[in-house]
């Protein structure tokens, strides 16, 4: 196959997703030149699938996700495209923006900032000399193009870049969580939770949404069935009335009571407990997060495909489920299927420093941070359930967590940074993951601009540039 030269470039982000837009952006703002390489046809990743971003908002209200995507949902709300952050009683806050549009908005913010972007691209090989990345190639068409670089920001959410570089990682859930699982399982009243197997990851989904709903009838259900709402008594988070029926968008977990009437008459046979709906811009259409295959590995491409082909099949029984047994579905219709089957977690680099439990118990928020987070401690069991708990406070990722241990020229970022299972089942989720992606192409910036290591970069420096575009680094 044909190889091309595109040339150097300051900075590669590889992947265009959640954390990668804002890192590109950040990075050409900072004047590198920047390319940003991205497998599917789109640029967005989840943030154009319709789930809404949480941890923005912490549980106390506080503001602790900034800059690029407020710049963005604050353009999309002129136009009711986007209700911006939202309180949530059970996960802190939800920030719904139209998917379309977010992804028209936020290309054309690359194109303003001077991003270049390569689309449908697989990477494959990322070169190394002494210890630092200084090329990478990848094939797009009929051609496998070859770069030079200064620093990439691996932004693929499977550490991808970081694997093929040689930098250290970690992967899978250890007993650690079985025991906290176990834990919660002993005040549950209702529902089945599942036990995580050691080195497992949380499941994969398939999210899609339904247009065509009766949403007043839908509503109504849930004003005269609060049953239906409930949460498990080992969450610690309840849904009130306020934030059901008077919140211009909700995130709501229900309807256990038809799942459970449809597996007895052979109607559901996934493994969900509950379904999960977001309000969406359009009228009467809302995105369903309720599809799930368990111990895949997100890394094998096999075993990707055949729970693609599993999650498929399953959108099909939920629409059917939902048309047959929910109020307010039954002239519902399929409006969108994500393009991708979305990971909860994969790789996670080996940083110079990582986010443990202990620091998210102490709800630090340590000298050197970078972004922060928002969101409640939430992993997705290899049953039907959940360990859910609240995380009270905001918390803060230092900087060495995007900074690999054994490898230079790297910044990895999103939910593949430096974090044990714990810290990662807070972080892992499109609040703290803009904020981290933002975080990493200023710091990459920085480092071409001064020509040092990203692992010299004076955090300081960092923090002011990132709080002068609206980021949030402390309270």
């Amino acid at each position: 196959m044909e190889h091309k030269y595109l040339g150097y470039y300051d900075v590669v982000v590889v992947g265009g997703g959640t954390a990668g837009i804002p890192a590109a952006i950040k990075a050409a703002r900072g004047a590198a030149k920047t390319l940003l390489i991205e497998r599917e046809g789109c640029l967005g990743g989840m943030m154009s699938t319709g789930i809404p971003v949480l941890g923005t908002l912490d549980r106390q209200l506080n503001k602790v996700v900034g800059g690029i995507v407020d710049e963005i949902s604050n353009e999309l709300k002129e136009d009711n495209l986007s209700f911006g952050d939202l309180r949530c009683p059970m996960h802190n806050s939800i920030t719904v923006m139209s998917p379309w549009w977010y992804r028209i908005v936020a290309t054309r913010k690359c194109v303003e900032a001077g991003v270049e972007v390569v689309y449908n691209a697989s990477l494959l090989e990322v070169r190394v000399n002494s210890g630092k990345v200084c090329a990478l190639s990848f094939l797009a068409g009929n051609f496998i193009y070859d770069v030079d670089l200064q620093v990439v920001i691996d932004a693929t959410g499977d550490a991808t870049v970081a694997y093929l570089a040689g930098a250290d990682y970690e992967m899978g859930q250890p007993e650690m969580l079985e025991g906290l699982v176990a834990q919660q399982a002993k005040n549950e009243t209702r529902y089945d939770i599942g036990h995580s197997k050691k080195g497992k990851v949380q499941p994969v989904s398939l999210t899609f949404s339904l247009g065509g709903v009766d949403t007043e009838t839908f509503m109504q259900y849930l004003k005269d069935h609060p049953e239906t709402y409930k949460s498990p008594a080992g969450y610690g988070m309840h849904y009130d009335t306020e934030y059901l029926f008077n919140s211009p968008a909700i995130y709501v977990t229900c309807f256990g009571e038809f799942i459970e009437e449809a597996r007895k008459n052979g109607d559901f046979d996934i493994p969900r407990d509950r379904v999960i709906f977001a309000t969406q811009p359009n009228k009467n259409e809302y995105v369903i997060n309720a599809t799930r295959v368990v111990d895949v590995d997100p890394t094998d491409p096999i075993e990707m495909g055949k729970a693609t082909n599993e999650l498929t099949r399953q959108v099909a029984m939920l629409t059917r489920f939902f048309r047959k047994y929910c109020p307010g579905f039954k002239d519902c219709f399929l409006a969108n299927v994500a393009q991708f089957t979305g990971a909860r977690e994969s790789r996670r680099i080996i940083g110079k420093k990582m986010v443990t439990k202990a620091n998210i118990d102490a709800l630090e928020i340590p000298e050197d941070c970078i972004a922060m987070g928002g969101y409640n401690c939430d992993v997705h069991l290899s049953g039907v359930g959940l360990y859910f708990q609240p995380i009270e406070r905001g918390v803060g990722v230092p900087y060495g967590a995007m900074v690999p241990q054994n490898i230079d020229g790297l910044l990895v970022t999103g939910r593949a940074i430096s974090v044990d299972s714990y810290a990662l089942a807070v972080l892992r989720v499109m609040g703290p993951c803009l904020a981290l992606g933002e975080a990493a192409g200023a710091a990459a910036a920085l480092a071409v601009k001064q020509n040092i290591s990203v692992a010299d970069v004076d955090v300081k420096e960092l923090q002011d540039v990132l709080v002068k575009g609206g980021a949030i680094v402390r309270l």
